[in-house]
C-alpha cells in the first residue's frame, strides 16, 4: 500500500505539471489565435470600407459625368427651354434624382425640374453654399445633406460649373434623394448584425443601413465624428447609437469628402475569444481528473510490479529459496493521440484545398459575368448614334476590361489571389490601344518593356485603371494629326519600389486639362496604392509611379 501510495503520488505530481504547463500554453495560444484574428477581421473592415467609399465615389462620379454631359448643351445652345427638356430626358435615366435646377452666378433660379418651365420659381437659399463652392473651385462640387423645400425631405445635391454660349456663368446641380445612398448601401449586403453608414462632412448621417428613419440627419455620434475628423481612413471604438459596443472602421471619399463608416458589434470580437477560454479551461479541468483515474490505476500496476520484484530480492536473500514469478505487467500504449493529428492534419489539408478550389471558382464566374457586362456595353455602343454616347461607353468598356483581365488572371494564377503584373499590364494596354487606335487617322503603336512582378487583388485592380485611363485620354487627345507611340514600362528591381512609365509622343497635355475626371481617377487610384502621379509634359505626356510591393514579390 505504501508503495502504490508514493508511486501515485509522484506520478499523479508529474501529470499535473505537464497537463498545466499544456493548459496554460494551449489557453495562451488560443489568445493569441484569437487576438490574430481579431486584427485580421479588423484589417479586412478598413478594407471593405475602402472598397464601399471607392464605390462611392464612382456613383458620385456618374452623377458628376451625367452633369456635365447636360451642361455641354447649354455651351452649345443659349436657351434654357430646351436644356430643360434635355434635363428632363436625363432626369428618367437616374431614377434617385429628386430634380435638376440651373441657377445663375448671382444664385438666381433659372429653372427647376420639379415645376413646369416658365413657372414662379421658389426663393430658397439651401443651396447657396453648394452655388458658392462650385463658382469659387469651379469644377463639381458635392454638399452636405440638405432639406429641399421642394420635395421636403433631406437630399444631397451635386453641382458642377456651366458656361454659356455668350460667356455668362451657370451652375447646374442635381438634387439626389437620400434613398439612392440607403440603397447603395444595402447592395453591399452586410451582415444583419452589422451597420454601415455615410456621413457628411459636418459628421450628419446621410444614409444607414438600420433604423435609418431615426438616425438619418442627426450627427453621428461625438466619438465617430471626432475619429472621422482625425484621420481620413481608420478603426474606432465606441458605443452605438442603438446601445452596445461597436468596432468601427472608416474611409473618407475622395470626390465629395464624405466618409463611408463600418461598424460590427463588439461582441462579435470578443464572445468567441471568452468562450474559446471557457472552454479549453473546462477541457483542461476534466483532463486533469481523467489523467487522475489513470494514474490510480496505472500506479495500482506498477505497485504490483514493484511489489513482485520486492519479493524476488527479499528471497533472494535467502539461500535456496524459490523465487517467486514475476507478476505480469502491461503498459497502455498513446498511438491513438497520433491518428488523431494525423486525422486532423488531412481534414485541414481537404479543407484548403476545397477553399482554393471555391476562390479560382469565384473568379472564373465574376471574369464571365465581367465578359457578359462587356458584350452589353459593345452591343449598346454598336446601337447608339450618339458620338458623345459611344465615348462613355467606350471608357467604361476600357475600365471594364481592366476589371475582366484581373479576374482571368487571378482564376489563371498558381498563386491563389495574385497577379503577375507585368503581363496584365502588357495585354490590357494592347487591347486598350486596339480598341482606341481604330478612330486615329494613322497607326498606335505599342512600346512595352516590363519586368515580372506578382501583386495582389487591389493594386492590380488600381494600376489597370490608372493604365487604361492614361491609354484612353493619349488615344483620344495627344495625336490629333495621325499615327503616334504609347510607351509601357514596368522596372523591378531586386529591392526597393517598382516604378511604372506611361509615356505618349503626342502633342502633350494642355494645362486646362489637369482637372479632367480621368486625371483625378488617376490620382485617386495611385493614392490607393501609396503612391504619387508625376507628370512631365515635354515631347508628348509622361506619367512616372513608384509603388511598394506587399503580399507577393518579384516572380521566381
Amino acid at each position: 500500500m505504501t508503495a502504490r501510495h508514493n508511486i501515485s503520488s509522484c506520478l499523479l505530481r508529474i501529470v499535473i505539471v505537464a497537463l498545466a504547463s499544456m493548459a496554460l500554453i494551449a489557453m495562451g495560444l488560443v489568445a493569441w489565435n484569437m487576438a490574430s484574428q481579431r486584427r485580421f477581421a479588423e484589417t479586412e473592415m478598413v478594407r471593405t470600407v475602402r472598397a464601399i467609399a471607392v464605390a462611392l465615389d464612382q456613383q458620385l462620379l456618374v452623377t458628376t459625368t451625367a452633369l456635365e454631359s447636360l451642361g455641354m448643351a447649354l455651351a452649345e445652345d443659349d436657351d434654357p427651354a430646351r436644356l430643360y427638356r434635355i434635363a428632363q430626358g436625363v432626369m428618367t435615366k437616374h431614377p434617385y434624382w429628386s430634380h435638376v435646377t440651373l441657377r445663375d452666378a448671382a444664385g438666381t433660379m433659372v429653372f427647376t425640374t420639379a415645376m413646369p418651365y416658365g413657372a414662379p420659381m421658389p426663393t430658397t437659399n439651401s443651396l447657396a453654399p453648394l452655388l458658392d463652392e462650385v463658382l469659387a473651385a469651379d469644377r463639381p462640387q458635392v454638399s452636405n445633406l440638405l432639406r429641399s423645400s421642394l420635395i421636403d425631405s433631406p437630399v444631397a445635391a451635386v453641382g458642377v460649373p456651366v458656361q454659356a454660349k455668350d460667356g455668362k456663368r451657370f451652375v447646374l446641380i442635381a438634387v439626389v434623394t437620400v434613398s439612392k445612398w440607403e440603397k447603395f448601401l444595402q447592395n453591399q449586403e452586410l451582415a444583419s448584425s452589422w451597420v454601415a453608414g455615410i456621413i457628411d462632412r459636418t459628421g450628419i448621417v446621410i444614409a444607414r443601413t438600420r433604423a435609418a428613419e431615426q438616425f438619418v440627419g442627426k450627427p453621428a455620434p461625438g466619438w465617430v465624428r471626432e475619429a472621422i475628423q482625425t484621420a481620413p481612413e481608420g478603426r474606432a471604438e465606441g458605443p452605438a447609437l442603438e446601445g452596445g459596443a461597436l468596432t468601427l472602421a472608416f474611409s473618407r471619399s475622395a470626390v465629395s469628402g464624405w466618409t463611408v463608416a463600418f461598424a460590427a458589434p463588439s461582441s462579435v470580437f470578443e464572445t468567441p475569444l471568452r468562450r474559446s477560454l471557457w472552454l479549453a479551461a473546462a477541457v483542461s479541468l476534466g483532463a486533469l481528473g481523467v489523467a487522475a483515474l489513470l494514474v490510480r490505476r496505472y500506479a495500482r500496476r506498477l505497485s504490483r510490479s514493484v511489489a513482485g520484484l520486492a519479493r524476488i530480492v527479499e528471497a533472494i536473500q535467502e539461500p535456496g529459496a524459490v523465487l517467486p514469478p514475476l507478476p505480469h505487467t502491461d503498459v497502455a500504449e498513446v498511438a491513438s493521440v497520433y491518428d488523431s493529428v494525423r486525422c486532423a492534419n488531412v481534414h485541414l489539408r481537404e479543407a484548403e484545398e476545397r477553399r482554393t478550389t471555391a476562390m479560382r471558382e469565384l473568379q472564373h464566374r465574376v471574369k464571365n459575368d465581367l465578359q457578359a457586362i462587356l458584350s452589353l456595353i459593345a452591343l449598346e455602343s454598336g446601337q447608339t448614334s450618339s458620338t458623345e454616347t459611344r465615348r462613355i461607353l467606350e471608357e467604361l468598356q476600357g475600365r471594364v476590361e481592366a476589371l475582366r483581365l484581373v479576374h482571368s488572371r487571378l482564376y489563371e494564377a498558381s498563386q491563389v489571389g495574385t497577379v503577375e503584373l507585368g503581363s496584365y499590364l502588357r495585354e490590357l494596354c494592347g487591347n486598350s490601344v486596339a480598341l482606341y487606335g481604330r478612330s486615329l487617322a494613322g497607326e498606335l503603336a505599342l512600346k512595352v518593356s516590363v519586368g515580372a512582378v506578382y501583386v495582389d487583388h487591389n493594386a492590380a485592380v488600381s494600376l489597370g485603371l490608372i493604365a487604361n485611363e492614361f491609354v484612353t485620354n493619349s488615344a483620344k487627345h495627344a495625336f490629333p494629326h495621325g499615327a503616334g507611340t504609347i510607351t509601357l514600362e514596368l522596372d523591378v528591381p531586386a529591392a526597393g519600389p517598382v516604378r511604372l512609365r506611361l509615356a505618349d509622343n503626342g502633342i502633350g497635355m494642355p494645362a486646362n486639362r489637369t482637372r479632367s475626371s480621368g486625371l483625378q481617377l488617376i490620382a485617386m487610384l495611385a493614392e490607393q496604392i501609396g503612391a504619387a502621379p508625376e507628370w512631365e509634359v515635354n515631347a508628348g505626356t509622361s506619367l512616372r509611379l513608384s509603388f511598394s510591393v506587399q503580399g507577393a514579390g518579384l516572380a521566381g
